[in-house]
């Protein structure tokens, strides 16, 4: 026994519904995450100069910064932060202790170097505005504003950077901040 099978399509209008077409799938890409928060830790030699005096002084810090994108398709970012730092001195046997808040804002631009987008080199430039808390001398001013640049390497969640700051010019103001220092940091 052998018996035929097949089919009848009677609509001829509707051809078209039996076209294969070539489907390319698209291969998921992976999603890189930015991350919009970073906790740091910094080490500064710093230098403080007066009318007539050069001090030295070992900086530690650290500070909260929250990048702001400001285009969807480029890296460019808006970084706005706030950090504590403890300075100490000692000269001629006497101790100087500082307690300054510094408030900076950065534009940071990142260079990928990986596909994943997990390895980075951020370039960044900004200001910044100083605050003496506690231990400064009675001809120093409180408030100083500034100018930062520096560089960060970034792996995945973690960074490293080095940097650069000083304080405008003026001779009004005391002390002039000049300092560079090294940084780690966790994004979240």
């Amino acid at each position: 026994m052998s018996s035929f099978t097949y089919a009848q399509y009677d609509n001829i209008d509707t051809v078209d519904d039996w076209t294969l077409e070539d489907v390319e799938e698209e291969t998921p890409k992976p999603q890189h995450k930015e991350y919009k928060n970073s906790l740091y830790f910094q080490y500064s030699p710093s230098r403080y100069y007066t009318d007539d005096v050069k001090q030295k002084f070992n900086e530690f810090s650290i500070g909260y910064a929250r990048y702001i994108q400001v285009m969807e398709n480029k890296p460019y970012f808006v970084e706005v932060g706030a950090n504590v730092k403890y300075s100490h001195a000692k000269e001629n046997g006497i101790n100087f202790d500082l307690l300054t808040f510094r408030i900076p804002i950065n534009v940071v631009y990142k260079l990928y170097l990986s596909k994943t987008k997990d390895i980075a080199l951020a370039p960044y430039a900004g200001t910044y505005v100083r605050a003496i808390a506690a231990g400064k001398e009675e001809n120093w001013k409180s408030f100083q504003i500034g100018w930062q640049t520096g560089l960060r390497f970034y792996i995945n969640k973690v960074y490293t950077g080095i940097s650069y700051a000083r304080d405008f010019p003026d001779k009004t103001k005391n002390p002039q901040v000049r300092e560079c220092s090294v940084h780690i940091g966790y994004c979240f």
